[in-house]
């Protein structure tokens, strides 16, 4: 789907936009681009929304420039929805996304309708128990600007060379056997390998990175007032059950929605269907701003 460029009171952004209907602001992954989730994420068009899919600063044709906090990534979404016109918005983010969608609510709370979080990355991370299960001992080597950049240099070389079956098995984990014979979870993981091979490569994607290792995304005081929906998969393996734990204690009026599904590709496996109708129905509850 071809994107457009436009320009705000942060600079430009580059950002898809999909469908009609009560607007979804979605904040996508770690080393993906916005253009890649409208596939993926085609069933709330189905269902009569609309997707408005911002590359974060640092992704596509969106300069990181100074926007490189997870607050500055907010505030230049606020920035895309004043250009369009539209003063709020449901909210969703998925794996590192979510930590920018949590950023929106908190910091834009009054333009933020609701709040689902898929798969997601969290908690900063201060400890090797918040990193991917698989990754938990680059630590040391991510604190340390040219360790993380050796680093990085080669999950960029890796990914091109990855297969899908290889890609399958770190994405699933444990549930890899429920999902392997799946010729839907095959095709999402194509579609997954082939985006991430070229999101790997834009700043945007180290900056991650850094936001991970050094901020709180729920701020100073930690409060958050917008409805929340927390959806995740038990075995997720890239993003550990501890974020969800850890974020559902400091956001007691968070629910949350535990399923089995393709452990991080929480868009395929056996209860994907019910995590797409647990979040239309949520974010239907509080489409409309005057409820």
């Amino acid at each position: 789907m071809a994107t457009k460029v436009i320009t705000t009171d942060r600079g430009p952004v580059e950002f898809s936009d999909a469908g009609s209907g009560d607007p979804i602001l979605y904040f996508h992954g770690t080393g993906v681009t916005g253009d890649a989730m409208v596939a993926i994420e085609s069933p709330m068009i189905k269902d009569g929304f609309r997707l408005l899919i911002p590359n974060r600063p640092g992704y596509g044709r969106t300069p990181l420039s100074t926007h490189d906090s997870a607050v500055d990534c907010a505030n230049v979404a606020a920035a895309l929805l004043d250009s369009l016109g539209i003063a709020s918005a449901s909210v969703m983010g998925s794996s590192g996304g979510a930590s920018f969608a949590v950023s929106f609510a908190v910091n834009h709370p009054n333009r933020a309708r609701s709040l689902v979080l898929l798969c997601p990355q969290l908690h900063r991370w201060n400890h090797r128990q918040w990193l991917p299960v698989t990754s938990r001992w680059t630590l040391p080597f991510l604190k340390r600007r040219v360790l993380r950049r050796l680093l990085l240099k080669g999950y960029r070389y890796q990914l091109p060379r990855m297969g899908v079956r290889q890609f399958l098995r770190t994405e699933a984990g444990d549930r890899y056997s429920d999902v392997a014979d799946d010729s839907t979870v095959e095709e999402l993981c194509k579609s997954t390998l082939a985006a991430m091979t070229q999101g790997v490569q834009y700043k945007g994607f180290e900056n991650d990175f850094i936001i991970f290792m050094n901020e709180d995304i729920l701020g100073r005081d930690g409060s958050m007032t917008v409805p929340t929906l927390v959806i995740h998969d038990e075995m997720d393996p890239m993003a550990p059950i501890c974020h969800v734990d850890w974020f559902a204690s400091r956001v007691p009026h968070c629910r949350r929605v535990s399923l089995h599904c393709a452990g991080h590709l929480i868009w395929a496996g056996p209860e994907a269907d019910a995590m797409h109708d647990a979040r239309v129905q949520f974010m239907k509850q509080y489409a409309n701003p005057a409820a």
